[in-house]
C-alpha cells in the first residue's frame, strides 16, 4: 500500500503551473477538502452566478504524483476558461463538476 498523497504539495503545483491570464471579476479558489483537491471557478454576471469546480480526489493507487496532479489540473482549468462561456449553476444549485 502507497502512503496518500501530499495534497499540500498538488496545490503547490497549482499556483505555479496556472498562468492563464483571466479577467477581473472572475475568482479561480483552490483548496483542500479532506481528501480531494479542488478549485472552485466563479464569475457574477449581470444574469446570473457562474462557474464550475474541478475536483481531484487522489485513490492511494495513484500512478501520477502530487505535482503531476497539480499541474494536471492546472492544465483542465486553463482549457474550460479558454472556452469564454462559464456555464451558470444548475436548477440544482450545484455547479458544473469536472474530475481529473
Amino acid at each position: 500500500m502507497t502512503a496518500r498523497m501530499n495534497l499540500q504539495d498538488t496545490l503547490t503545483a497549482f499556483q505555479a503551473a496556472f498562468t492563464y491570464d483571466h479577467p477581473e471579476g472572475l475568482t479561480i479558489t483552490p483548496h483542500m477538502d479532506g481528501g480531494s483537491f479542488r478549485v472552485e471557478v466563479r464569475h457574477q454576471d449581470v444574469n446570473a452566478l457562474r462557474g464550475f469546480d474541478v475536483i481531484a480526489e487522489p485513490l492511494e493507487s495513484e500512478k501520477r504524483d502530487a505535482v503531476q496532479l497539480g499541474e494536471d489540473v492546472a492544465r483542465v482549468v486553463e482549457q474550460e476558461l479558454m472556452y469564454g462561456q462559464l456555464p451558470m449553476v444548475g436548477e440544482d444549485g450545484a455547479f458544473r463538476r469536472i474530475v481529473v
